[in-house]
């Protein structure tokens, strides 16, 4: 075993908490939770380097500040990409994507992992990908952008167990990402130069722009009629900003982290944002500026995604490996003034 080896083993093991923090109880699936298990003939097989990987970890507060208690991996990255976690609406479980190689083809499917049973089930099953899956708010159905054969990106929504396709906004072929806000109005992230924001009415089937030049990260404020989202404004700076709603007012809320992207909202409406190996928080009613919850440098990843239950008992963490690398290489700085080489 390398060092490097060792050394990523010790920090799976170890704890993240405080001394003395018992860990969260899981909780327990609902009775008519169905565990569907894989077929035989499913078969993962590698597809290149080694892929990212999702974590679960307990999320705690202390004084204020977020603690993460040990994490736990969702599913063996090493045969399959796995990313893209987004935490059900009962936060039992969460639903991600896993892309795996058949031969010379790249399938990404929807899969859905229970946290009391660590149990994975396979949703979608199909001969096109689907990414990005996101529930539907006050529905018992998710969407997802579905990849056609000629390239082209829509957002379909299904059952939750992957039945019953409708594709939605048909005019729109370039979906990369999207966020609900209620169960009628979601707001899309468009592929384009500039990409752009648009927020789809189903009542109406149409959509409008309301943002340019922005980042892939969007998520619904919790507690609020609004959107959260990044506003890239050149490469190495850009702001986490906010969508109304309602109205469809754009104003800026806090500069991101070294013009990082990835952020979440914690139900009580602290602000989690990842860069690097490193996870920072703002508390709009007592921080200035953000302030250093977690470092995951010993285990040699970067954190490109976050994601929080929408009760706030615990975190999503897509950690992209960084092998043979020592932590102080990765050029992370603890504050947010440093810099990071990715």
């Amino acid at each position: 075993m390398t060092l490097s080896m060792a050394v990523l083993a010790l920090a799976l093991l170890a704890p993240l908490r405080l001394d003395g923090q018992e860990p969260v109880q899981p909780t327990q699936e609902p009775e008519d939770t169905v565990l569907v298990q894989e077929p035989e003939d499913t078969v993962f097989v590698p597809v290149g380097p080694p892929k990212p990987e999702i974590y679960v970890a307990d999320l705690s507060v202390f004084n204020g500040l977020h603690y993460l208690g040990p994490l736990q991996k969702v599913a063996d990255g090493t045969n399959s990409y796995d990313t893209q976690p987004m935490f059900t609406s009962d936060s039992h479980s969460l639903l991600y994507t896993t892309e795996y190689g058949d031969g010379d083809r790249v399938q990404s499917e929807i899969h859905r992992y229970y946290l009391s049973s660590r149990r994975v089930i396979r949703i979608t099953r199909s001969d096109e990908s689907e990414h990005s899956p996101t529930p539907v708010a006050g529905d018992r159905s998710f969407s997802a952008i579905r990849v056609e054969a000629d390239s082209t990106r829509h957002l379909w929504r299904f059952t939750m167990q992957g039945m019953d396709g409708e594709m939605l906004f048909r005019n729109l072929n370039a979906v990369a990402n999207h966020v609900w806000g209620n169960e009628s109005t979601v707001l899309l992230y468009v592929l384009g130069d500039p990409a752009t924001a648009r927020i789809g009415d189903l009542t109406t089937g149409q959509s409008e722009v309301v943002h340019q030049g922005v980042g892939r990260s969007m998520n619904k404020i919790p507690n609020r009629n609004a959107w959260s989202f990044v506003e890239r404004l050149s490469p190495g700076q850009a702001w986490i900003s906010e969508i109304n709603i309602g109205t469809r007012e754009v104003r800026r809320i806090i500069p991101t982290v070294l013009g990082g992207e990835s952020h979440a909202w914690t139900p009580e409406g602290v602000l989690l944002m990842a860069i690097g190996s490193q996870i920072y928080q703002w508390d709009s009613e007592v921080d200035e500026d953000w302030r250093p919850v977690a470092d995951l440098g010993e285990m040699f990843v970067a954190i490109s995604r976050i994601a929080v239950s929408p009760d706030g008992s615990t975190i999503a963490i897509v950690g992209d490996p960084i092998p043979d690398v020592e932590p102080q290489l990765l050029g992370v700085d603890s504050s947010p003034g440093g810099s990071v080489e990715r």
